[in-house]
């Protein structure tokens, strides 16, 4: 049996236990990565190949001009300036490929799409994951030390507006060998991310830390959602997974912790109290003391 017919199988029992969570199917299919023409969105793309191959996806590659060029409905718009605008297009759109520098023969005739458009960042990502149907998005991050470099897009943001997982990575890191996915657990039953940890937990035969946190007044929920979660794992895969509470009152701020100290390959989170601090990912993926130490990010909408 193939990886994708064993992930639909457990896909198919979890989506009978819990109807609203997901769709089954192939998860990965489209991969967007943006690009700002950045050491870090090249190392982006780059990640992008690695798992366009592994699960046999797309990548959608974008770049947002920033400007407004939409004056093709204009009846009295300049001509001509509506001719450089096609010709700076198309230039931009070269220069993306240039950039990309990516050999599809070599990875299996891998499918590859250049976009340019105007506008700004956030709605232009919005508007084209919903008309390219994306369901995953690559966002490179500067791996620097005590680096705090404003992200190119907001991962919250994306990830609430569009509900498909937004993955932020530094540049130092790896998405193909995935030794330990941390999945932090509070006050209710997290089967989204469950879901992706599953997923991707399956392919490199990962070992998933399910992470509990708590305080005096949410203790017993978190447990209880805590074992739940553990059970769900357990009953639906073979997969090894291992049980830790931390008391904390910020959760975001012990998963930023938790993440670097435990060395963790991937961390998922939703955009809410996970990572919705001021410098939690700016915290996690820049201001460090080992290079190595900070992990990627997936996060992905609660429902």
């Amino acid at each position: 049996m193939s990886f994708n017919d064993r992930l639909i199988l457990i896909l198919e029992k979890i989506k009978n236990l819990y109807p609203e969570s997901i769709t089954v199917q192939k998860l990965f299919n489209k991969i967007l990565v943006p690009v700002d023409f950045t050491f870090s969105s090249k190392k982006a793309i780059d990640k992008a190949v690695e798992i366009a191959v592994e699960y046999n996806c797309t990548i959608e590659i974008l770049h947002v001009t920033g400007q407004n060029m939409l004056v093709a409905d204009d009846a009295s718009a300049d001509t001509s300036s509506l001719l450089t605008f096609q010709e700076a297009s198309g230039a931009a759109k070269k220069a993306l490929e240039q950039f990309a520098s990516i050999d599809t023969n070599a990875h299996g005739q891998l499918q590859i799409e250049f976009s340019v458009l105007p506008g700004t960042w956030q709605q232009s990502l919005v508007d084209f994951i919903e008309w390219k149907q994306i369901d995953l998005m690559l966002i490179g991050q500067d791996d620097r030390l005590f680096q705090r470099k404003e992200l190119l897009v907001n991962p919250n943001l994306i990830a609430g507006k569009t509900n498909i997982p937004v993955i932020t990575v530094p540049t130092n890191r790896s998405l193909v060998d995935l030794y330990s996915i941390v999945i932090p657990v509070t006050d209710y039953l997290p089967v989204r991310k469950l879901i992706y940890g599953i997923y991707m937990a399956t392919k490199h035969t990962s070992t998933v830390k399910l992470l509990g946190i708590e305080n005096d007044q949410t203790r017993s929920k978190v447990r209880y959602y805590l074992q739940r979660a553990f059970e769900l794992i357990r009953d639906n895969c073979s997969l090894h997974v291992e049980l830790e509470t931390i008391e904390s009152n910020n959760v975001a701020d012990a998963v930023s912790s938790y993440a670097i100290t435990s060395a963790a390959d991937l961390v998922i989170v939703n955009p809410d109290l996970e990572s919705n601090i001021p410098g939690f990912l700016s915290g996690l993926l820049g201001n460090i003391t080992n290079k190595s130490s900070a992990p990627p990010v997936l996060t992905i909408n609660t429902v």
